[in-house]
């Protein structure tokens, strides 16, 4: 491992990485770390390929500023992006891409990351290429960066260019346009079952993150839920958008078995407690792999429906998750997943799953 000789993680949990990239962003839209593989032909290539206008800011850490001492998932990337001008923030650690944005919905911005990530095979370089232009293609027309001059509109020309294009219908051409541009923005209702779920994984997710200061299982586990939170909450928008109704059903009994079966197999009883007692469970390490393969194939499954749904091409289901279904700890896992999650007026204590 790399070792940092800025602050150390007892005087800050960012273990020094978000000084040193706060300080650099200051004076410009790309930092990349020294300690990180070629830093001087990386930070060339991507002062080229970042904005002039200050839009997109990219940051390049090492791959334990992530693991060894942020307190949760995103947590650099948040202080970053809390501190600076930019539209939009990109950060690497290692082969892992967050990002954020103030021009386009920030789970648009994630997912635009994440899927920059999983197309570039671990190639650094090309995920920030891919997620930097994709990025900067996704921001509505016409928008500004944050605290920068916004676009011309019809009330700054003269008085007599702006009769004519009156009489022409052309200002009412460009507030229907942008009447649109808004509506596009606003992501469309992700069906309550999945939301639902969804809600649990990102409760998890916390989980997670906080065991994974010490767990790294635990850690990876945080950011693969993260990622494929924010890949399902992109796909039902899209879908909306792009694809027929019965696309939309089918993906939603899909998601809503999937995400199911997956809070039931993350929750505190089974793996949390299994990373954290695994003398109490029998072949805890088979366990452990069933649930990291299960997640991995349903995250990756949801990226690809994303990637279907750009291309307008009919969603493909392939996950099973049967591993998980042949444990008997696990079947029940729909009747307890709704038993726990609607209130009774009963007075029922819901609180205890076992």
């Amino acid at each position: 491992m790399t070792e940092h000789t800025g602050v150390g993680p007892a005087a800050d949990p960012s273990g020094g990485w978000l000084d040193d990239a706060a300080s650099h962003l200051q004076q410009g839209a790309v930092y990349v770390s020294p300690d990180v593989a070629n830093a001087s032909g990386l930070q060339t290539q991507l002062a080229k390929l970042v904005p002039s206008d200050g839009s997109i800011a990219v940051v390049v850490l090492p791959d334990q500023a992530h693991l060894d001492s942020a307190p949760y998932t995103t947590y650099l990337l948040d202080k970053l992006f809390d501190g600076t001008h930019y539209g939009s923030l990109v950060v690497a650690m290692g082969a892992d891409l967050q990002a954020t944005s103030r021009t386009i919905p920030k789970d648009e911005a994630m997912s635009i990351a994440n899927e920059a990530e999983g197309s570039a095979n671990g190639n650094t370089a090309n995920a920030l290429t891919a997620a930097v232009q994709r990025i900067e293609a996704s921001v509505p027309e016409g928008e500004s960066t944050p605290g920068g001059a916004g676009p011309a509109v019809a009330w700054l020309l003269p008085v007599g260019i702006v009769a004519a294009l009156v009489a022409a219908g052309i200002v009412t051409a460009i507030t229907v346009l942008r009447r649109r541009r808004g509506r596009r923005a606003e992501p469309a209702a992700i069906p309550s079952s999945v939301k639902d779920r969804l809600a649990r994984l990102s409760a998890l997710q916390q989980d997670y993150a906080r065991l994974g200061a010490g767990d790294a299982i635990a850690a990876r586990t945080a950011t693969t839920i993260g990622s494929l939170v924010g890949t399902v909450s992109q796909l039902f928008p899209r879908l909306d958008a792009r694809a027929a109704d019965d696309q939309r059903g089918l993906a939603e009994l899909e998601y809503t078995d999937k995400l199911g079966r997956l809070v039931a197999a993350l929750d505190r009883d089974y793996l949390l407690d299994i990373l954290q007692n695994p003398q109490l469970w029998e072949d805890p390490d088979e366990r452990i792999q069933e649930v990291q393969e299960a997640l991995d194939a349903v995250s990756q499954q949801a990226l690809d429906n994303v990637k279907q749904v750009n291309a307008r091409k009919a969603l493909h289901f392939q996950v099973s998750l049967d591993s998980l279904v042949g444990r008997d700890e696990l079947r029940d896992w729909e009747r307890e997943f709704e038993r726990n999650s609607k209130p009774t007026d009963s007075g029922e204590d819901q609180t205890d799953r076992k």
